[in-house]
């Protein structure tokens, strides 16, 4: 018969009969409790369930069941009748005409693959029946074989691997996983899975983890098989919490993700050392609810969002719960103000001794705090011997206690907030902000005016100075991410800190990275005598290559942010900083050596071409010839510099996370009142970058 008669056919049939299957392989996990059963929705990854159907049309617990991903219906055992059952998209049980079913025991034990259900039950054997005949005509009377009388493994469910079709199962009383050849029923010994009690769910998902949930108490454990299961190690691991019931059975399409598209689900972003990303078993809560840190519920992402992405670049700015009051000195108490949306329980951690993880003893500084709703203010102490400079906190918030920095929550927010422990004695001073970022765009066309839209090089960044008793800098912390590049030319990006020469610098302890990953050079340049620091010789390089030319300046390119670098800074004991010039010091691009020249210069002028904020004097790399070419109109006897005759600047730095304009549309079209601004040499019209003052559809707004 051919896919049209059959489809005809299924038409005519009544819905109570036949009815229609999943639309997709759906990334949710089905859970079967209770006489007569209830189907529950379970997000594998925060444990959290919701009620799909109370009435199947059976009054009868339904169990062993298994999902077929080539015809997407669920298929399970009618304990209650001794009798085997199908469910479509609406959970509406339809029994099907099947022979030669054991009349004298029940299954609890079910799952499908290649089209076929394969059943268990300890003491009886391995059975099986193909699902085949059903494609042709859905009241086809199907066969169940005995596969084997040896059963002896405790199981009360087992699960097919994506993968490798292999059949396993976790025996309650040992712990054992085993793998079932479905041929002969005969089992190989996988490991022990460290973990006992009656499982009555199991499940894969589509990278080979296979999940277990625990009658008892309903915790959801996962065990990586992603390599097959064939070696390593297989121990399982608290995953999340579900729920407990002592009728217990589930289902899931094996070949789907373990978090779809609309994902609902909030996860941290420190470094992925700290547990931070699903595969690591990270923390994670379900949104929505009415448990979250700060006045911004939390957004919903696909997984946890390490550099160069964070919570707060990429969405909604949400992590807004956190907020230390005094600073993190060793040996010292610190206030942290934390606001919780309503009643819940906190934990925290911060890695004292800076080793990448939240696993040391003393590191967890707040265990189950039961907050109010508003603002908490909480009392924390740092260890004498805590590694003085950068490190991580985690803040967990939820409606449960009794949660570790990794694994899920079914309510909540986690927030990662990068912090900096001092030396006692020792201040430290923000710009712009503790946690906010300052905007610097450059017209990268100069000495030519060009077309004026500020996005060839955008960057947002925020600085730290650590001010010793005598207000010495003894450390500078830098750290930002390009927000944007519309430029044609290749740049580089570098920091001068004016007032300060490389002989200051304490070349061994300073560090660069770039995408949380230490370089092997530290940027400092080393053929000028200033301290100057080279965060990267082209940022072109950096963006995602791809067709969108204009990265994240016109409208349709919407990528991601793909760079971020920090800069940790040392100066060298005892040396005066009482002339280093205030923050932001003197940030610049400059043309990549080797790379094209600029149009109307016949020669390549490399690092030579340097383009800074008006007014600040070039390096001594600079080439002198390039003054007052073109459209420029510096005068260094004047202190002039990087202006046109007009007073436009080829720089603009705006301490706020300021929207540019969009490719090719001039500054002034974007922002009408930068005209009086230049005119007035900035006396006049100084909110002009605000955004209510921005022109309509003339700024680029990324839909993050």
């Amino acid at each position: 018969m051919s896919r049209r008669a059959i489809s005809i056919a299924l038409a005519l049939m009544s819905p109570a009969a036949f009815a229609a299957p999943f639309d997709t392989c759906p990334s949710k996990a089905y859970l079967f409790q209770s006489t007569p059963v209830q189907v529950y929705g379970v997000n594998l990854v925060t444990g959290s369930t919701t009620l799909l159907q109370s009435d199947t049309g059976l009054n009868a617990n339904i169990n062993g069941v298994g999902f077929d991903f080539e015809d997407r219906y669920i298929y399970g055992y009618d304990t209650t009748n001794k009798q085997i059952v199908r469910l479509g998209q609406d959970f509406q049980a339809e029994v099907l005409n099947v022979s030669d079913v054991p009349t004298d025991h029940t299954f609890f034990v079910g799952d499908v693959y290649d089209h076929t259900y394969y059943l268990y039950r300890q003491g009886k054997g391995l059975f099986k029946i193909d699902l085949s005949p059903l494609d042709s005509d859905p009241n086809a009377t199907l066969v169940m074989e005995k596969i084997t009388n040896t059963a002896s493994v405790r199981l009360t469910d087992f699960a097919f691997h994506p993968g490798n079709g292999g059949l396993y199962g976790i025996d309650n009383q040992t712990g054992n996983l085993y793998l079932f050849d479905t041929t002969d029923g005969s089992t190989t010994l996988v490991g022990n899975a460290g973990i006992t009690g009656t499982f009555g769910a199991g499940y894969f998902d589509v990278n080979g983890y296979f999940y277990v949930s625990r009658n008892s108490d309903g915790d959801i454990f996962r065990i990586d098989l992603s390599d097959y299961g064939a070696d390593g190690d297989i121990t399982a691991v608290k995953f999340a919490d579900g729920p407990n019931s002592n009728q217990n059975d589930g289902a899931r399409c094996a070949n789907a993700p373990v978090i779809d598209e609309d994902s609902t689900i909030d996860f941290g972003d420190a470094p992925d050392s700290y547990m931070t990303l699903l595969a690591s078993n990270g923390p994670r809560h379900q949104t929505g609810t009415a448990y979250y840190l700060g006045s911004v519920a939390p957004d919903s992402e696909g997984d946890g969002l390490i550099s160069p992405l964070d919570d707060n670049k990429a969405g909604l700015a949400d992590e807004d719960g956190v907020g230390f009051v005094t600073a993190l000195e060793a040996g010292s108490s610190a206030i942290v103000s934390v606001q919780a949306s309503t009643q819940g329980y906190l934990s925290a951690w911060i890695d004292w001794n800076a080793d990448g993880d939240f696993k040391d003893s003393g590191e967890k500084i707040i265990s189950d705090s039961l907050l109010a709703a508003g603002a908490n203010t909480l009392s924390i102490s740092v260890p004498v011997d805590a590694a003085v400079g950068s490190t991580y906190s985690r803040f967990r918030f939820a409606e449960q206690s009794g949660l570790d920095f990794y694994g899920g929550a079914t309510t909540g927010e986690v927030e990662d907030h990068p912090v900096t422990v001092m030396k006692s004695g020792t201040t430290l001073v923000h710009y712009p902000s503790e946690q906010g970022y300052a905007t610097i765009a450059y017209e990268d066309n100069w000495p030519k005016e060009g077309d004026y839209d500020m996005n060839d090089v955008v960057i947002r960044f925020r600085m730290t100075e650590t001010l010793d008793e005598d207000n010495h800098a003894t450390r500078i912390l830098i750290t930002g991410y390009l927000a944007a590049y519309g430029a044609g030319y290749h740049n580089g990006f570098a920091i001068r800190l004016p007032g300060l020469n490389q002989s200051d610098i304490d070349s061994a302890a300073t560090t660069l990275k770039h995408n949380g990953v230490v370089q092997e050079n530290n940027g400092l340049e080393t053929d000028s005598t200033e301290a100057i620091f080279i965060i990267d010789e082209d940022l072109k390089t950096k963006i995602p290559s791809g067709e969108c030319n204009f990265y994240r300046t016109a409208q349709y390119c919407q990528e991601a942010l793909s760079f971020e670098f920090e800069i940790d800074i040392y100066t060298n004991e005892g040396v005066n900083t009482y002339g280093l010039v205030d923050m932001p010091y003197d940030p610049f691009i400059f043309s990549t050596p080797g790379s094209y020249v600029r149009d109307g210069i016949w020669y390549n002028p490399g690092r030579g071409l340097e383009i800074h904020l008006p007014d600040q004097a070039p390096t001594e790399q600079f080439d002198t010839f390039l003054y007052g070419w073109q459209d420029d109109d510096s005068v260094p006897a004047e202190n002039r510099y990087y202006k046109t005759s007009s007073h436009l600047p080829w720089v603009l730095l705006i301490t706020d996370e300021w929207k540019w304009p969009r490719e090719h549309i001039d500054l002034i079209q974007a922002y009408p009142l930068f005209a009086g601004y230049t005119e007035s040499e900035g006396v006049s019209n100084t909110t002009w970058h605000a955004e209510e003052n921005a022109a309509e559809n003339k700024i680029y707004v990324p839909e993050e």
